[in-house]
């Protein structure tokens, strides 16, 4: 039913309104949040969805990130269309990379931190729809998560 909702959408435009939205989130928190956005990416998705995907994201880097972390949202149009958003902040363990795309999974340092556990498998759930391969990948140090679009989705 919501690919039926589906049409060309801008990812650098989302991209883009994201990291300014965020961007005082992330100063408040002492972390900066950068940008590198190449423009006119185009895929066939869900324009709503893939905002909320990405949002996820950044909220989780702000989040789970100290004071001093870095944050990069990057999106490049390579082989195909792929967005990164990684943090300097202390990662995610290699073990526990397929636990928190689970729902409800939470490592236990977030425990003390506000969330339900489904920001990363709303994510997931979210790349797959859109049949885009998520990766969660060690950013030494940090966290880089990586959503490759599929080439025939984009433009």
């Amino acid at each position: 039913v919501r690919r039926g909702r589906f049409a060309m959408v801008d990812l650098s435009e989302i991209s883009g309104t994201i990291v300014e939205a965020y961007g005082s989130v992330a100063d408040d928190a002492g972390q900066t949040l950068h940008g590198n956005i190449a423009p006119d990416i185009h895929i066939h998705g869900d324009k709503d969805l893939l905002t909320q995907m990405l949002a996820n994201l950044v909220e989780n880097a702000t989040q789970h990130c100290p004071a001093g972390s870095d944050i990069v949202v990057a999106l490049t149009n390579g082989r195909a269309p792929t967005l990164t958003v990684s943090d300097t902040g202390s990662g995610i363990p290699a073990e526990a990379r397929d636990l928190v795309l689970q729902r409800f999974y939470r490592l236990d340092e977030s425990r003390s931190t506000t969330g339900s556990g489904l920001g990363l498998a709303l994510v997931k759930a979210i790349a797959d729809l859109h049949g885009a391969t998520l990766a969660l990948l060690d950013n030494q140090p940090g966290l880089s998560v990586r959503l490759q679009f599929p080439r025939s989705v984009a433009t």
